[in-house]
């Protein structure tokens, strides 16, 4: 995965995480304040068979029958009607209502009843104790009274049982833990899925850069004195895409390209490759031939683009003299002016066959006498630049241990 691919993933992680954290932490706020609020008692009071209840919610409706004498005492058939249209339940619910004094209870339904001076005490049922949201009780009971007794005031008493899920915050923290939650297991996937992708691209790119080398290799072998040519120009001409800005992809297929540059060489013969003095005019067009053999033979490999644009090109002239092709400026590819340059500082600055490699000072006026007319100076420039900063020539311990 890459840096800033990675580094993205980490802190949508952080902040996701951060948010699902927050989230519990508000989920369990609200469970706990929802038990707490259950816990509070609340208290309304009524009229008598009220037509029109104050509280439109939660009400009681009473209403009495046709009374009637028995000796010294008037009965009545009290009916009641718990009503509870809010959008929570109630528990723990009682009833108080004030009657006058001497009533005595003959006969109730649904509920206990006690009578106390002046206050007729109701406590439901365990099967009437819970009313949900819509949801109605009924209770009631014969009494005895004084005389025809209507009850002015009735008060109730209840708990609710509003749950959680009633409360917005519950919600909210709900669908923000849920978001968050999802959101990490989206992360968690894709990086796991991208890892197994990357851990098998890198096998794979690990083999093409292995098999590139050993071909560069077995192209070096021809010649002793060019033993490590084509690796160290990869990596030169990838140092200066790299420095050119190209983007990391490129910066890989330019490094391939060097390492086949000079495949055409295959088809050389040995004794011109080796050869120490000066070549005959012959054995030099034999060796010019090269970058056109090596088009040849990659003309059917389409995996690295542009491979054929450095194999075929890396030996024009910016000024137009040079081989096979005569191109002049930037109408030479551009694969092909980077590895012009990469592989003249390395012929320079190596051994070969019929010289020893050339001193410092002599290789850095032969560049800066040549840009604009053997090289593209604005190439050239990140060359020339490369080398006076010491990154150029490396060492074999750097070619060793070079990865891409």
């Amino acid at each position: 995965m890459k840096a800033g691919s990675g580094r993205k993933n980490h802190k949508l992680r952080v902040t996701m995480s951060i948010v699902l954290i927050i989230s519990l932490i508000c989920l369990i706020v609200t469970l706990i304040y929802a038990k707490g609020a259950n816990k509070q008692v609340h208290s309304l009071s009524f009229d008598w068979s009220i037509d029109d209840p104050e509280n439109e919610e939660i009400y009681i409706f009473a209403t009495s029958g046709t009374p009637w004498s028995d000796k010294d005492a008037i009965g009545d058939q009290y009916d009641f009607r718990l009503v509870n249209n809010s959008r929570h339940a109630i528990s723990n619910w009682s009833m108080v209502a004030y009657i006058p004094v001497g009533c005595d209870i003959d006969s109730s339904w649904n509920g206990l009843w006690a009578i106390n001076q002046d206050k007729l005490i109701y406590e439901p049922a365990d099967y009437n104790m819970y009313a949900a949201a819509g949801e109605q009780r009924t209770f009631g009971l014969v009494m005895y009274a004084p005389y025809v007794c209507d009850m002015n005031e009735i008060t109730l008493e209840y708990t609710e049982a509003k749950k959680a899920t009633a409360y917005p915050m519950f919600w909210i923290s709900f669908l923000a833990g849920l978001i968050a939650l999802l959101t990490l297991i989206v992360v968690e996937t894709v990086s796991y899925r991208i890892g197994k992708y990357e851990k098998t691209h890198s096998a794979y790119k690990e083999l093409v850069s292995e098999s590139l080398r050993t071909i560069a290799n077995i192209i070096d072998t021809k010649d002793e004195y060019t033993k490590g040519h084509s690796l160290r120009v990869a990596i030169y001409s990838r140092m200066i895409a790299e420095r050119m800005g190209m983007s990391e992809y490129d910066q890989e297929r330019i490094y391939y390209i060097g390492l086949l540059h000079d495949i055409g060489k295959v088809g050389i013969p040995v004794s011109i490759l080796t050869k120490p003095g000066r070549l005959t005019t012959e054995e030099f067009e034999i060796i010019t031939r090269h970058p056109s053999v090596g088009a040849q033979i990659m003309k059917d490999f389409s995996s690295i683009p542009g491979a054929i644009n450095g194999i075929k090109y890396h030996h024009e002239r910016y000024d137009g003299k040079g081989y096979n092709e005569g191109l002049k400026g930037e109408d030479i590819p551009l694969e092909g002016r980077i590895i012009a340059v990469a592989d003249a500082y390395d012929a320079m600055s190596s051994r070969r066959c019929y010289r020893n490699s050339l001193s410092y000072d002599f290789i850095m006026d032969e560049l800066k006498r040549n840009s604009g007319i053997q090289f593209d100076p604005d190439i050239l420039k990140y060359m020339i630049a490369m080398v006076e900063e010491g990154y150029a020539p490396v060492s074999e311990a750097e070619m060793e241990d070079y990865e891409i």
